[in-house]
């Protein structure tokens, strides 16, 4: 379990520099084009986002499902170029899709402008869709310091492209060109990588690609609809509020970035190496999973929701500090995310679960948000997503321990869930007695943060939230001396 445990150190390091790094063009666009363009510029994604879930469905992670059971290198080779040709023609209708619908599209997102960028942007996914499934055969093949390697890669070729041309010239059409070239460089990057993987086209390929397909749909139709359920509100926003409104919704209407990426990770390593395992086995290396992400997400999200004000004005600037209530509201889902509940379905290879829950969340999902937005503006779109997110918790554990056979408690250590939020929650009162002597916002963020911290990991040990074991983990991934 310690291996599998670096191996995700070192792709949430990995993702941590590429969410550096894409928070450092965020910070500069933000503050380098107007709401209205940067508004714009967001819903280019949002639609991209939207439109690449869709199409993708389950591809990318059968490639993590599959891979680990080929039995010979021909077999390996035909299943990643059969999946690398299903990538490139739906990068292609991607494209068609966006190009000929951009009319409608802007017209549903209240933003003429989107007419006149589609058209450019529809080259994006032509590239950009390989690149995708990338990590997953790389984490498939159980090589994810080369899924590393290529985050950063990717992350870096977006920082001096894109970065560079909106330094030069803030035009958002400039920019969308660079949004392109970095998307090229990245599908070179890719295509030289996988040269010896695959094979060239042929029909042989499609050998097996029933039992791809099986797994693939109702994995795929369900990461769709909980796409749609996670997206539901900025998209019924973008509907229902002009563009520069959008700007300031959408960078508050999100959970704490750092958390998502120490979940893909965990869940990317995880995933290979659960498939085979008996409920016990499973059991039991899923359960450290839960207590190691709970020590990082209980005291992030109490000092995030502390200073979250503080944060929005030194990240973004004044003109956006409104977007911080949205983010708060967004925090009181991280509880939820010390574990990923899907994950369990995926290795059992129960999918027709995860989608069912999935198409409950939507319908959930757009009754609030339609019903909350009427009646407390863009406010409403938050409280809706934090709503649904802990009802479909309660679907979930059901079907865990009633459909899968799981004992809820040998996956989920709640005394030592309940013991660690109570290390993250005694601080507050002390930490907000502290911060309401200092008047300078940056300093009152960092300083308040850093004596949080302090209090939270002298509590944490002492109720023995953390162990020895954690600090020899990691020590562990701390360069060694020669």
């Amino acid at each position: 379990m310690s291996e599998l445990s670096k191996q995700a150190a070192y792709l949430s390091f990995a993702d941590f520099i590429r969410f550096f790094l894409k928070t450092l063009i965020g910070i500069a666009l933000a503050r380098l084009l107007s709401p209205q363009d940067l508004g714009s510029y967001r819903q280019l994604f949002l639609i991209f986002s939207t439109l690449s879930g869709v199409l993708l469905l389950g591809f990318p992670q059968s490639l993590q499902f599959f891979l680990p059971k080929t039995e010979n290198e021909a077999e390996r080779k035909r299943f990643i170029t059969r999946t690398m040709n299903i990538a490139s023609a739906l990068g292609l209708i991607c494209a068609a899709i966006i190009y000929l619908a951009r009319h409608p599209i802007a017209r549903a997102f209240n933003n003429p402008d989107l007419a006149n960028l589609l058209p450019l942007f529809s080259i994006y996914p032509i590239f950009i869709f390989l690149t995708q499934i990338y990590g997953s055969i790389m984490l498939g093949l159980k090589r994810p310091l080369q899924n590393a390697q290529f985050m950063i890669f990717g992350v870096v070729a977006d920082l001096f492209i894109i970065l560079g041309i909106a330094l030069f010239t803030p035009n958002l059409h400039y920019i969308v060109w660079g949004l392109i070239a970095s998307a090229f460089v990245q599908w070179l990057y890719v295509m030289l990588c996988l040269k010896g993987l695959h094979n060239v086209w042929s029909l042989e390929n499609f050998r097996g690609f029933k039992a791809q397909l099986d797994y693939t749909i109702p994995l795929g139709l369900s990461l769709l609809v909980g796409m749609l359920s996670v997206q539901l509100d900025k998209l019924m926003v973008s509907g229902f509020f002009l563009p520069e409104e959008f700007a300031v919704f959408s960078l508050g209407a999100m959970e704490l970035p750092l958390i998502g990426i120490l979940i893909n990770s965990v869940n990317s390593i995880l995933l290979p190496n659960i498939a085979n395992l008996s409920p016990s086995e499973l059991s039991d290396i899923y359960s450290a999973s839960v207590r190691k992400n709970a020590i990082l997400i209980f005291p992030l999200m109490v000092v995030f929701f502390l200073f979250a004000g503080e944060f929005y004005h030194f990240i973004y600037g004044e003109r956006y500090i409104a977007a911080a209530q949205y983010f708060k509201i967004y925090l009181l889902i991280l509880p939820l995310r010390v574990a990923t509940y899907g994950i369990i379905f995926q290795a059992t290879g129960k999918t027709r679960l995860v989608m069912l829950d999935a198409v409950i969340m939507l319908l959930l999902n757009a009754v609030l948000n339609y019903i909350l937005i009427r009646q407390m503006g863009m406010q409403g779109a938050a409280w809706a997503t934090v709503i649904v997110s802990w009802l479909i918790l309660i679907v979930y554990l059901l079907q865990i321990k009633y459909a899968l056979g799981f004992q809820l408690l040998r996956l989920f250590p709640l005394g030592k869930l309940l013991r660690n939020l109570l290390a993250a929650l005694l601080p507050i009162p002390l930490v907000l007695w502290f911060a309401s002597y200092i008047d300078q916002y940056i300093l009152r963020m960092f300083a308040g943060g850093a004596f949080y911290v302090l209090i939270y990991f002298a509590l944490a040990w002492l109720l023995r939230v953390i162990l020895p074991l954690d600090l020899e983990f990691a020590l562990s991934l701390l360069p060694k001396r020669k």
